[in-house]
């Protein structure tokens, strides 16, 4: 199976349910790490919520209920860079590894929102080994 997007769900006490483009549970995982690895041994992403953000007049990512884990907007600067588009991720949520995480920068919308995603799930599944901040904050490690 190949998927460009997949969509990972809390399953509660079981851990994190994979579902594929449909919103069929194709697996189980123990930790949201790995869901992570599983959804990236798949060459897919993660398949984050996307919202309007009026104030930076670009685009906010998040994640199982997280407010934000990165955002994209449009360029300001004139030359060469005008019109590109800027992704970062940056979380201030505990479940996460809660810094600063990759950022660039894209000709087009579309782009940036593919890289931001794939990014995001690339910095979840390199998570350094031991327990999950997303478990220790759900109090389960």
């Amino acid at each position: 199976m190949t998927a460009e997007r997949l969509r990972v769900r809390d399953a509660g006490g079981e851990g994190y349910e994979v579902l594929d483009y449909d919103g069929q549970p194709i697996a189980i995982c123990a930790t949201i790490v790995h869901a992570a690895q599983y959804v990236r041994s798949f060459a897919a992403r993660f398949w984050l919520d996307w919202t309007v953000d009026p104030a930076e007049s670009g685009f906010s990512a998040s994640f199982l209920g997280s407010n934000s884990i990165g955002r994209i907007h449009r360029d300001k600067l004139r030359g060469l860079r005008e019109g590109t588009w800027r992704w970062s991720i940056s979380t201030n949520d505990g479940r996460w590894r809660n810094d600063e995480g990759p950022r660039g920068r894209e000709h087009d919308k579309g782009l940036a929102m593919v890289q931001l995603e794939h990014q995001f799930t690339c910095y979840l599944a390199n998570t350094p080994h031991g327990h999950s901040p997303y478990a220790r904050a759900k109090g389960l490690e």
